[in-house]
């Protein structure tokens, strides 16, 4: 299934801004945090990622590329994968096929975030593995949607 959350809102990059409303209360501070993994080579967009899902008690790593990533993969494992699909050195598509290879259970991790919505190579992808994937600008909600709805899954 291809979520497309599809908002013409960018991700307020602004630190003393209004925290954005979540879907659901956050976690309990005595359930084990879930972990995951935050790929993208834009560091303004991570530092946002990365506060919000802090925010919600996740326990996050982040790298900026693919190469990194699999390094990250091969360290621990993760319970939720945040992939943007175009990176320097490895990118998304090759990074998914990498970590599914050595880690299978992991293909029902990921959310891929990409501003490239009409890439017909990209929408191939896509719905080739049955892709969770947020356009490029998205609200924090819809990330957090997305989290919610694998983690139901893979319980």
């Amino acid at each position: 299934m291809i979520l497309r959350a599809q908002t013409h809102e960018p991700i307020d990059l602004d630190p003393g801004g209004p925290p954005a409303p979540a879907i659901v209360p956050p976690a309990p501070r005595d359930t084990p945090a879930l972990k995951v993994l935050l790929l993208d080579d834009q560091q303004d967009f991570r530092d946002v990622i990365r506060d919000y899902l802090v925010s919600r008690f996740y326990k996050v790593t982040e790298v900026s590329n693919g190469a990194e990533g699999l390094r990250a993969i091969m360290r621990e494992t993760f319970d939720l994968i945040i992939c943007d699909m175009m990176m320097p050195k490895v990118g998304g598509e090759m990074f998914y096929w990498a970590v599914t290879r050595v880690r299978p259970a992991a293909r029902l991790r990921f959310v891929f975030i990409t501003g490239h919505q009409n890439d017909t190579k990209v929408d191939h992808f896509f719905r080739r593995v049955q892709a969770t994937v947020l356009l490029k600008p998205f609200k924090l909600e819809d990330l957090n949607a997305s989290l919610l709805d694998i983690d139901r899954k893979l319980r």
